[in-house]
């Protein structure tokens, strides 16, 4: 039975103070910021003054119209890929569609920022490889290709979308009956025109709700259009807060500007959301499950095998094999040079060796304490946030869900920039700006709607009779939660861990944000030596980092295979009794 609610317990009422405060404080302080001058502790009136700048300004039409072409070729890019591979892996009998689901999977954590400089060492005017060769080949006088562009900065950014986009459309796909299409098929009409009129028809609340929440994150990326759109002079709103608090040139931040843009974007993200919303409750009018039994069959390709096999390993190569190739490539060569037979006796293990400065050793072990602290704050928090979820009966249960994942749909540049200002409010009393301690708190705070959501569904699995049992034995609530609920939940709790870490690992958008002379971390060490022309050297730290993140998927995989659930429910059971 869920707990009697007529009085609510400091547990809960902590609980969601903490997530007031760690939750609502950051995107509170954005709104506070559009509404002040100077930086933050400064004597200034509230004022408008920042929006009337901002939206007299002609730049800032140009931020919006930029923004809304790079979301939307972005989304053109990522369409294109996502509803043939999401029909393919999902509705027919297409070779190894297995393990391409799996490299989805690990495509997921790859940072964009890192296959956007591979693209850009194939397409750059003055350095892509790739260039270098259709001049040589037909004798043009200047590039043909040109990564610096609007098109360029989508396509990298599209192409990254198309793993979670998966993800998200697959289980409608799956879902579907058969019966609809072979109806199609009884009536003479080819598997390709079946495709176009039955299925797409039938999953357009699923892909329009992909889109649009895919949308939502378009709005807000920042490393395709950091690394590519900065340097090209291509500004979106992301860029611009960046820049409002990271200024290139001599200048202090200007926090005020970064708050008036900041809520630009949280606008244009609410609006998204409700469009999003919207889309969920209309997908009930095109529900295709019904009570009669049916069992999902995959779709002969026949002869389309070929051709679907070409079109899912142009996707791959394009996503991960060209761009990190060409990583590993010039992390061993002593510069950049188009391989070739001539190339094989450059080849050189140097650039590993300069990747050990003081500086890189800060950053990993800045790295080391974000991964240990990060995961423990996001799957500590949703411990409890689950447990108040699913195994009470309290009034605020609801609020405290809504908090936990209200992160999910906040931009992580806005959570960066709430934090920011909020460790320079307080700098006196704790010295929390410029420490990598802020960094694991962005990402905490980041990624507990991923960890809530997890534990939430794992908690709804445990049988409310060990929980009665265990309070039978005498223990307290939050001690059956520790001694019973937590162990039986274990690989939950472990699945989520990983994940978090390895996210945290992977983030550079916050990190950046949040940077300064000492707490830098393995992602921005290889942001800055981009920015400061080491290309070899990114390319070796950058293919560190991707090889110590399939160790760490590795190890986290073989960890939650030999996790004990069977074992640890044994032991659920006892301590109960």
């Amino acid at each position: 039975m869920l707990r009697s609610a007529r009085r609510e317990s400091p547990f809960t009422i902590g609980v969601l103070a903490l997530l007031l405060v760690a939750v609502g404080g950051p995107i509170a302080l954005i709104v506070w910021m559009s509404l002040r001058r100077g930086l933050p502790g400064a004597a200034s009136p509230l004022t408008l003054d920042n929006y009337v700048a901002l939206f007299r300004s002609p730049f800032f039409l140009e931020t919006l119209a930029n923004t809304a072409v790079f979301a939307l070729l972005s989304l053109l890019v990522t369409f294109v890929f996502l509803v043939p591979l999401t029909f393919l892996f999902s509705r027919t009998d297409l070779p190894f569609r297995t393990g391409f689901v799996v490299m989805l999977s690990i495509v997921v954590l790859i940072p964009t920022f890192l296959r956007a400089i591979g693209w850009i060492m194939l397409l750059s005017p003055e350095i892509g490889l790739v260039n270098r060769g259709l001049i040589a080949v037909f004798g043009l006088e200047s590039a043909p290709l040109n990564i610096y562009s609007m098109g360029g900065m989508a396509f990298v950014q599209g192409l990254a979308f198309v793993p979670a986009g998966y993800f998200m459309l697959s289980a409608a796909y799956r879902a579907m009956d058969p019966a609809l299409e072979e109806a199609a098929y009884t009536s003479g009409i080819g598997k390709l025109t079946t495709f176009r009129t039955v299925d797409v028809p039938l999953t357009f609340p699923a892909l329009l709700g992909t889109f649009v929440y895919l949308a939502m994150t378009a709005v807000s990326a920042f490393e395709a259009p950091g690394i590519i759109g900065l340097p090209a002079r291509i500004f979106v709103l992301s860029s611009v807060i960046f820049l409002d608090v990271h200024p290139q040139s001599v200048g202090l931040p200007d926090y005020g500007a970064a708050g008036a843009n900041g809520m630009v974007m949280l606008v244009a993200g609410l609006a998204l959301a409700i469009v999003y919303f919207r889309a969920l409750r209309a997908g009930r009018r095109f529900a295709v499950l019904t009570g009669r039994g049916y069992r999902p069959r995959p779709l002969r390709l026949g002869r389309w095998t070929g051709l679907a096999l070409a079109f899912v390993l142009a996707f791959f190569l394009m996503e991960v094999f060209l761009p990190l190739g060409m990583l590993v490539w010039a992390s061993l060569t002593p510069y950049l040079i188009a391989p070739s037979a001539d190339a094989l006796p450059l080849l050189t293990l140097a650039n590993y060796g300069r990747m050990l400065t003081p500086q890189s050793a800060r950053g990993l072990a800045n790295t080391v304490v974000v991964l240990a602290i990060a995961p423990l704050l996001a799957v500590a928090i949703a411990i409890a946030v689950a447990w108040i979820v699913t195994r009470t009966a309290s009034r605020l249960r609801g609020i405290i869900d809504v908090l936990a994942f209200a992160p999910h749909a906040v931009p992580s540049v806005l959570v960066a920039v709430g934090l920011a200002y909020v460790a320079l409010l307080v700098r006196g009393a704790i010295p929390l700006y410029g420490s990598v301690l802020i960094i694991a708190l962005a990402d905490a705070i980041i990624y507990l709607a991923f960890a809530s959501r997890t534990l939430n569904a794992a908690m709804i699995q445990v049988h409310h009779e060990l929980e009665e049992a265990g309070r039978v034995g005498g223990l307290s609530p939050l001690a059956t939660l520790r001694h019973v609920i937590v162990p039986l939940v274990r690989p939950a709790l472990l699945n989520s861990w990983f994940w978090v870490a390895l996210l945290s690992y992977r983030e550079v958008t916050m990190a950046l944000v949040l940077l300064t002379q000492f707490n830098n971390v393995i992602a921005t060490d290889i942001w800055t030596l981009w920015r400061e022309g080491e290309v070899n050297r990114v390319a070796a730290l950058g293919t560190s980092l991707v090889a110590v993140m399939l160790v760490l998927i590795v190890v986290a995989t073989l960890a939650l295979r030999r996790s004990p659930v069977s074992r640890t429910a044994a032991a659920g059971a006892e301590a109960a009794a």
